[in-house]
């Protein structure tokens, strides 16, 4: 009955540590025959492509989807594992952006945009301290209209 409990025990750890991709499916290689684009599931509407753009085995951008249109992009810059730019999309169009420009885990600018495309709303914690020092605002052609500075 124990050696019956161990071989049990021993073939579901198998199933369960090979039973996947780290990243999904693996659906392109590179020339060199290593992974460079997985995909899986979220749920039935939604799926992820994550791509290794530069070779190293890990993705660096990953794409989610719902109902076949593209509604964020995570971007890592440095190479360091981590989601440094994510970029919203609503109908095709990109919304939102969030910076994490000194790559250290917290976003210091977040931009909002309009229906259209063009750059509406600029908010800015330079100084990281989790709140936002300073909005500016752009007309329709991108232009600075405002700036406001805030303090705590």
């Amino acid at each position: 009955m124990r050696k019956a409990a161990i071989l049990l025990a021993a073939l579901a750890f198998t199933f369960i540590s090979c039973s996947r991709e780290p990243y999904g499916s693996v659906t392109h290689r590179g020339r060199d025959g290593r992974p460079d684009q997985w995909v899986y599931r979220i749920d039935k509407d939604s799926y992820k492509i994550a791509i290794d753009t530069n070779g190293h085995g890990r993705p660096d951008v990953v794409k989610t989807y719902k109902d076949d249109e593209l509604v964020r992009i995570e971007s890592d810059r440095n190479f360091d594992g981590k989601a440094d730019l994510v970029q919203e999309y609503a109908h095709g169009v990109l919304v939102r952006e969030i910076h994490d420009d000194d790559f250290d885990g917290k976003p210091e600018v977040i931009k909002t945009f309009r229906p259209n495309g063009t750059l509406a709303v600029v908010e800015r914690d330079p100084q990281e301290r989790g709140y936002i020092d300073i909005v500016e605002y752009y007309d329709e052609s991108g232009k600075l209209i405002r700036r406001e500075v805030r303090s705590k």
